[in-house]
C-alpha cells in the first residue's frame, strides 16, 4: 500500500495495513482492525522544522494469528509518525543530505544489528537504547517512519532554559559511549560502512553551517559591543569572522586528522534525550531510571568527540561545566575503554590523557556549535523563523492549486538547494542566512531574555579564557 507523504493523507485502511505489517512480524496472519484513531500535532509551531512530526493515538482489535475464532484482542497504541517536512526548500535539503535516510536506517536495521552483536560479545551489557520501531519506507518517492510515542511511558526532554545537570549529562555521555564502542567494535569485523554506506562521511554539515557559523559570530560581536568591558574579546572575534567558518570547516572536514572513527548521534543534546524518572529523589533531584536517545537524521561515521562537544556546549550550564566537565569526561572515556576492551577491538594509544588532548584540540569546533545552537534554541525570535504557518492553499477546495504551487516549489527547491552547494554560492548564502539570524541578534541586544543572554555570554567568557578564541589572531 502507498505510504502516505503527510499527516492529511492517513487513512483507517493504511492504519490497518501498517500495524498489521508490525504485528504479523511477531505473531503471523493477525488480522488487525482499527476501531478508532486520533491524529495530533507532536511539536508546537516553529519546534520541528526539518520533519512533519504527529502522534497517532489507535484503539484496535486483533485476530488471528494462532487465537481463538471467537477471540479478540483489543489493544491501544500510541505512535509518533514522522514525514518529510512539507517546506519544498527544507525537504529537498533533507533528501540532499540523505538524512531521512540515516534516520530510517537506524531505527529499522542499524540499532538492532549493532545491539545483537554486543548482546553476543557482552551480554547485552552496553545495550543502545532508541525508542520500538513500528513501521517504516524510504524509497525516492515515499518516506514514513512510525515509531513508538515513549512520552506516554513516562519519558520527557529536560527543559532547554535550564540544561542538563551533572546526574543527566552523566547518564548521557555513558549511553554516547555505548554507541561509538559498539560500532567501533562492530565495524572492526563486520566493515561497517560497506553494509551501511549511507553514514559515511560528508561535509554537507559543514558545507550549510558554514554560513550559520558567520551569521552567529556577527550576531555575537553586536551583542558583546552592546556591554561594557569586552572590547578585546570583539577584537578577536571581529578579527577572524571570515576565518571561523573555514577554520571550523577544515576541523570537521579533516578525517586523516581525527585519531579515530565511528559512528556519531550528530544531534547530540538536551531535547534529544529523553529521560524516564522514578519515584524519589537523589542528590535533591528526581532518580533518573533509564534514557533513550531520539531523532538520528545527522548520525555520521565521524570524530566521536564531536558528541561530546555538542552536548557539553549546547546543553549544559557555565556552572556545570566548571564543576563536573571533568568527571563527565573521564566517566565517558572510562565506559567507552570498558566497552571497547569487552567487545575485544580495545583502542591503541587512546589512555585519557591521549582522549583529552584530541578532546581540547577539536574545542573550536565545539564552541562554535555552542554559539550556533544557544542562539537557534534559546531565543524567542529564533521560535518564529521556521514556522511559516497556515495558507488558504491547506483548505480542501483549493487542493488543485496546491498541488500545481507544489510542484513548482519542488522544483524550485531543487535549483536553489544545488546552487547551494556550490563554492560560487558562498556569498548569496551568507547573506540569506543572516538575514534569517538578524532577529536574534536584534534580542540579544535588547537584553530580555536572560537565559539567552546568560548562556551565550558565559560561553564566550569560558572559550576566550580557555585561549580557544586566540586561534582567531593566527
Amino acid at each position: 500500500m502507498k505510504a502516505p507523504s503527510s499527516s492529511s493523507q492517513i487513512t483507517k485502511a493504511w492504519v490497518e495495513y501498517m500495524l498489521a505489517d508490525y504485528e504479523c512480524k511477531k505473531t503471523p496472519e493477525t488480522i488487525v482492525t482499527v476501531k478508532t484513531y486520533e491524529i495530533r500535532n507532536a511539536t508546537k509551531p516553529g519546534e520541528s522544522f526539518n520533519a512533519e512530526l504527529i502522534l497517532l493515538d489507535v484503539q484496535a482489535q486483533l485476530k488471528g494469528g494462532g487465537r481463538p475464532e471467537d477471540a479478540a484482542e483489543d489493544k491501544e497504541y500510541n505512535l509518533v509518525v514522522k514525514f518529510l517536512s512539507d517546506d519544498a526548500l527544507t525537504s529537498e535539503i533533507i533528501k540532499r543530505c540523505g538524512y531521512h535516510i540515516k534516520e530510517f536506517m537506524m531505527y529499522s536495521e542499524v540499532v538492532k544489528e549493532l545491539n545483537d552483536f554486543q548482546a553476543e560479545r557482552a551480554n547485552n551489557e552496553f545495550r543502545l537504547d532508541i525508542p520500538e520501531y513500528i513501521y517504516g519506507k524510504c524509497t525516492e518517492k515515499e518516506y514514513v517512519l512510525v515509531m513508538q510515542n515513549i512520552k506516554v511511558l513516562g519519558y520527557e526532554t529536560g527543559p532547554k532554559k535550564e540544561g542538563l545537570d551533572f546526574h543527566h549529562a552523566k547518564l548521557a555521555v555513558n549511553h554516547i559511549a555505548r554507541l561509538h564502542a559498539v560500532s567501533y567494535a562492530y565495524d572492526k569485523s563486520h566493515n561497517f560502512l560497506e553494509k551501511y554506506s549511507c553514514f559515511k562521511f560528508s561535509n554537507a554539515i559543514s558545507s550549510f553551517f558554514k554560513p550559520v557559523v558567520w551569521a552567529s559570530l556577527l550576531n555575537s560581536i553586536k551583542f558583546l559591543k552592546s556591554k561594557k568591558g569586552y572590547e578585546d574579546m570583539v577584537h578577536k572575534l571581529e578579527t577572524g569572522k571570515t576565518t571561523l567558518p573555514i577554520k571550523f570547516a577544515a576541523m570537521w572536514d579533516d578525517q586523516t586528522r581525527h585519531k579515530f572513527l565511528c559512528l556519531t548521534h550528530g544531534d547530540f543534546w538536551n531535547s534529544n534525550l529523553m529521560y524516564k524518572h522514578s519515584e524519589g529523589m537523589q542528590d535533591e533531584i528526581r532518580k533518573i531510571e533509564s534514557l533513550k536517545l531520539i531523532d538520528w537524521q545527522i548520525s555520521q561515521w565521524n570524530n566521536p568527540v564531536f558528541d561530546l562537544h555538542y552536548m557539553l556546549n549546547t546543553s549544559t550550564s557555565f556552572e556545570m561545566r566548571r564543576d563536573h566537565a571533568e568527571e563527565i569526561l573521564r566517566h565517558y572515556h572510562a565506559t567507552f575503554t570498558e566497552a571497547t576492551n569487552k567487545l575485544g577491538t580495545p583502542v591503541p594509544n587512546w589512555n585519557y590523557e591521549q582522549f583529552r588532548a584530541e578532546f581540547d584540540r577539536t574545542s573550536l569546533v565545539g564552541f562554535l556549535m555552542g554559539m550556533c545552537l544557544i542562539q537557534g534554541t534559546l531565543s524567542k525570535a529564533g521560535e518564529n523563523i521556521n514556522h511559516s504557518g497556515s495558507t488558504c492553499l491547506n483548505n480542501a477546495c483549493c487542493y488543485p492549486c496546491k498541488v500545481v504551487v507544489d510542484k513548482i516549489k519542488a522544483g524550485l527547491a531543487k535549483v536553489i538547494v544545488s546552487f547551494a552547494f556550490k563554492p560560487s554560492s558562498e556569498y548569496f548564502m551568507r547573506a540569506s542566512v543572516k538575514s534569517v539570524l538578524s532577529p536574534i541578534g536584534q534580542e540579544l541586544v535588547e537584553g530580555n531574555n536572560d537565559v539567552l543572554n546568560g548562556r551565550l555570554l558565559d560561553l564566550l567568557t569560558e572559550a576566550d579564557e580557555k585561549g580557544v578564541l586566540d586561534v582567531l589572531m593566527l
